[in-house]
């Protein structure tokens, strides 16, 4: 053996072992067999620098000569890693532990026990100094005198353990041979047993078959009496059945009766209510048409009253209007009018007077004719301003005047137009009063009928209720009928249907159940029995869809179902017996949908229908195909007989028809029900409608009504102005002629003064105007007893005219006025006493109409009044029939059950029987 090549250990620091000793040793690691971890660290790392984290030696041996065990290796290669916490073997590259790399050494000649085939570095010296003694002792472990003696001793060690093995297997021999001698006689033994035992089984064989022939014919009497106890309890168990029905028909009938007849209560209260509202609003028309014909008979005598007193009024009116026109008015204007010349006489008569006086005055006033003329043209100037004022005030007056009858035509036209406007908003008025009086009539038919359907709704809402609380109780039947977890997972089916967005019929085809129809319900035990629970299994068109299925099922813990995907279903053709005994189920008792043959296939196609039991096990074993009556009985192809009673109250297929009838009646119902809505919610559409109609009716009539008030007010206004301009016209045409009078005055003035300039200046009258100064005060005395004289008259022509005229205004016209306001057009809602005969006669006629239609509706309610208290008596006397009906079938119900279970102890009884025998 020699190394192959020479290998140095080197680490991080670059500190290198390049001797063989080292290497090995460091290899082997036998002085330090358990190195810290500093003197490992020690050993990585020696100076300065980042310490080294791992380090390892590798020795490659030369094999050639095999001295190392391994086969077909030239080079063994060794390697030991050396970490801070990790101290690994590797040999010829794999992990190996320090126990195997020890081994395969010693093999090769590297013993423990002689560490000395190579000397480490260090030791020569050791060596050469050593005593004699331990120069000796080291020669023997050289020499393997010391490992001689080791062995030596272990091997006499296991010499004495090997006597001592040996001496036990001798006893075990010993104990062996006793046995084998007893076991000998013991064979001996069981052979003539053998002969014994022989005779005693024949003897007891012919004993057994006599016994059995009696027990045979014990059973087949027994078999007998249970057939017939079997027919009896079928036909107990099928009365028993038929009487429950019976009761829940019955039970059903009466729950229906009861919640008919709580619907025929409301419907009785709220016919009661509606009576009770419709006779107060019969006695309430009857009561208004009776005000409104005493409003009316006295209407028509005050009518007739108005037109005695109008007549009387217009004759007095034309009395005195003649009597003032033709008598007062001229008296009074003439002795005014010679009021007004005298006055005016005497006033010029003072002012030519007083004009003289100045005159005379301004003779003794000024000295020269210059200051006289100067002081004259001052106060005509003066003169000539209070003339300019005076005609500024007459034309003011005229144009006012003017203005004033401009505005009073104008507002009389005003006023006529407006009245034309009242004549048509009124026909406007009527024409709106009949519209909301038809809508409301309408809406009353509206609201009716909308109570008639409420009616319907509610009843429709009782028998939907009703219609869930089936379909609930037949969907809990159903699950009955089912394993729990096949009732969950087919409960989650609907939805998930719906999340995987499967096209129904095309992907998803629900149970097999489902998907058949019997042709005949006397098939329904034996397709029943033939399906067993493969009726709930669930068809789908590839098993792509069942494992989507699956895996939301699965997800969400959903349940578990059985699916039957149609790519995947492989089907033999099967070749059915041709016999009248027996018939193919599947063609016989079902049909279905072509798409889904091959899971009724799977289903069905391997089952006959038999005419009996005997005909089923016949042909159960010639054809290989199960056999099923149609009372249920299955002959297995494998030869297995089931069948017995049925319970028909846990039979799937019944469930499953009265869970699809009763889904059936509900989806009618809420049809019928939804319809029944959509027509409500269409009348109360329309019943809003007319109400906004009415509304906006009674709106517009408002509207317009105080639209007419205010052109009434309007009207009157104007009345009152134009009599108030009027005034003011005869105001200003007293005013005028005064005021002509006083600029005729001025001028007169102004004329004298204008003749009085450039005369001489004189302090004493001419004899002309002396003359004239003296006829002047004789006309004024005269003129001033005249005007007392002539006030009296006037006063008394004043007091008379003043008199008629407020008689005539305030008294006669006035009454006349009111007259023709009361007997006028009157509007609803004005609070007036004196509402107009024709108003007063179409309320009559309106109030009569409705007072008809409250009468129509007073009948129509106690008709359907005492119809529903017929229906209420007829539901009350029913429920009772009914009440009697269902103890007598109690009570029948309670004698079959005593029966059944009498029929029970009998068929223990034969049981028992048969377990005697």
């Amino acid at each position: 053996m020699s190394l192959y090549h020479l290998c140095l250990f080197i680490n991080s620091n670059d500190h290198i072992y390049a001797n063989h000793s080292s290497i090995i040793v460091l290899k082997n690691d036998t002085p330090h067999p358990n190195k810290t971890q500093e003197e490992r660290q020690a050993l990585l790392h020696e100076g300065s620098g980042s310490a080294a984290v791992n380090a390892f030696v590798e020795i490659v041996f030369d094999n050639s000569d095999n001295r190392f065990s391994m086969e077909n290796s030239d080079e063994v290669v060794l390697r030991r890693t050396i970490g801070h916490k990790k101290d690994e073997f590797f040999l010829q590259r794999k992990r190996a532990t320090k126990n195997e790399i020890m081994s395969l050494l010693e093999g090769a000649g590297f013993s423990k026990s002689n560490p000395y085939f190579i000397v480490q570095q260090g030791k020569v010296n050791a060596l050469c100094t050593m005593s004699d003694g331990e120069r000796l002792q080291l020669l023997k472990e050289v020499a393997g005198t010391t490992v001689y003696d080791e062995k030596k001793e272990e091997s006499l060690a296991k010499m004495e353990e090997n006597a001592a093995s040996i001496e036990k297997i001798d006893e075990t021999l010993e104990y062996m041979e006793t046995k084998l001698e007893d076991l000998r006689g013991e064979k001996e033994e069981l052979t003539q047993y053998q002969k014994l035992d022989k005779s005693r089984r024949a003897v007891e064989y012919t004993l057994y078959d006599k016994e059995l022939r009696k027990a045979r014919e014990a059973l087949d009497e027994i078999e007998h009496s249970r057939n017939d106890e079997v027919d009896k309890l079928s036909q107990l168990d099928e009365e028993v059945r038929n009487m429950h029905e019976q009761i829940m028909a019955v039970q059903a009938d009466q729950k229906t009766k009861t919640n008919a007849l709580k619907r025929n209560q409301v419907y009785l209260k709220g016919l009661e209510k509606d009576k009770t509202t419709a006779m107060t609003h019969k006695t309430k028309l009857t009561l208004e048409c009776k005000e409104l014909e005493e409003q009316l008979q006295q209407g028509t005598e005050l009518v007739a009253a108005n037109k005695r007193e109008l007549k009387k009024l217009n004759e007095e009116i034309a009395k005195v209007e003649r009597e003032l026109g033709d008598t007062v008015q001229p008296a009074y204007e003439e002795a005014k009018a010679t009021m007004v010349r005298m006055t005016n006489e005497r006033d010029e008569a003072r002012k030519q007077m007083e004009g003289l006086y100045a005159k005379q005055g301004r003779g003794k006033q000024f000295r020269t004719k210059k200051d006289r003329d100067a002081h004259l043209q001052t106060q005509i100037k003066e003169l000539e301003a209070a003339k300019a004022e005076k005609e500024e005030l007459l034309n003011g007056q005229r144009d006012k005047l003017s203005g004033l009858r401009k505005s009073v035509a104008s507002e009389t036209k005003d006023i006529e137009k407006k009245r034309k406007d009242l004549q048509q908003k009124a026909k406007m008025l009527d024409e709106l009063k009949r519209s909301v009086d038809e809508k409301k009539r309408l809406r009353n038919e509206m609201a009716d009928s909308r109570k008639d359907q409420w009616r319907s709704i509610s009843e429709l809402s009782d028998k939907v209720t009703e219609a869930k609380e089936a379909s609930r109780r037949a969907l809990h039947d159903m699950k009955r009928s089912m394993p729990f977890a096949t009732a969950t997972g087919l409960d989650a089916l609907k939805h998930i249907v719906v999340a995987e967005k499967l096209t129904v019929g095309v992907q998803y085809f629900g149970l097999v159940v489902e998907n058949f129809e019997l042709t005949d319900h006397k098939y329904q035990t034996a397709v029943e029995v033939a399906a067993q629970n493969s009726l709930f299994h669930i068809i789908v068109d590839t098993d792509d869809t069942a494992a989507r299925i699956m895996k939301r099922l699965e997800k969400e813990k959903l349940g578990r179902v059985t699916f039957l995907p149609l790519n995947q279903l492989k089907v033999d053709s099967v070749r059915y017996p041709e016999s009248t005994d027996v018939a193919p189920l599947m063609e016989q008792c079902i049909t279905f949908d072509p798409v889904v043959r091959r899971a009724m296939e799977h289903v069905f196609a391997r089952k006959l229908l038999a005419r009996s039991v005997d005909v089923a096990a016949t042909w159960s074993t010639r054809s290989h195909l199960d056999a099923i009556t149609l009372d249920g009985d299955l002959c297995s192809r494998k030869g297995a007989l089931t069948g017995g009673f049925v319970d028909q109250e846990k039979s799937k297929l019944r469930a499953h028809y009265a869970l699809k009838t009763a889904e059936e009646d509900l989806k009618e119902l809420e049809k019928e029900y939804k319809e029944m809505k959509e027509k409500s919610t269409a009348v109360d559409q329309q019943v809003s409608n007319t109400m906004g109609e009415v509304q906006r009716l009674e709106a517009k009539y408002a509207n317009l009504d105080h639209m007419m008030s205010r052109t009434d007010d309007e009207v009157s206004k104007l009345e009152k102005q134009i009599e108030r301009h009027n005034k003011q016209v005869k105001q200003i045409e007293d005013d005028v002629p005064n005021t002509e009078t006083q600029v005729t005055s001025f001028d007169g003035q102004i004329a004298r003064l204008q003749e009085e300039m450039g005369t001489e200046l004189t302090s004493t009258l001419s004899d002309d105007e002396q003359a004239l100064l003296d006829q002047l005060k004789a006309t004024q005395t005269r003129l001033d007893s005249e005007i007392d004289q002539h006030t009296q008259v006037l006063e008394d022509a004043t007091v008379k005219r003043q008199k008629l005229q407020s008689l005539l205004e305030d008294n006669l016209i006035m009454r006349r006025t009111e007259i023709t306001e009361s007997s006028s057009r009157s509007r609803p809602g004005d609070n007036n006493a004196n509402v107009s005969q024709a108003q007063l006669k179409e309320d009559l006629a309106q109030k009569k109409r409705e007072l008809e239609e409250a009468a129509q509706t007073t009948d129509d309610v106690d008709r359907q009044l005492s119809e529903v208290k017929a229906t209420d008596e007829k539901l009350r006397a029913e429920i009772m029939t009914i009440k009697n009906d269902l103890e007598k079938l109690k009570t029948e119900d309670s004698s079959y059950q005593k029966k059944l279970e009498k029929a029970h102890a009998d068929q223990e009884k034969l049981l028992n029987k048969v377990s005697r025998v």
